[in-house]
């Protein structure tokens, strides 16, 4: 029964050092894009692909929308009291 613990215990200590574990993240997705201009595909599917960080920008724009539609139209759907049958 150590396994929880231990578990607690190491999510604490990444907790308490979450400045170091952002920074480590954005340097390595740096890192990737900065790869992305060196190594580029051989044969791409369309023109974007062919670019230099279109997946990092195409995936940041997905993101941004995802969070956009969640707040603006998802969040008010489930956000109702349960006896609000939708009618004015």
């Amino acid at each position: 029964m150590r396994e929880p613990q231990l578990l607690g215990s190491w999510l604490e200590a990444a907790r308490a050092r979450a400045d170091a574990w952002k920074k480590a993240l954005f340097a390595v997705l740096g890192a990737l894009v900065v790869l992305n201009i060196f190594i580029t595909p051989h044969h791409p599917h369309f023109v974007g692909e062919g670019l230099p960080g279109f997946w990092a920008v195409f995936s940041l724009g997905a993101a941004i929308a995802m969070v956009y539609v969640l707040k603006k139209i998802v969040y008010p759907v489930l956000a109702r009291p349960e006896d609000d049958n939708g009618r004015p």
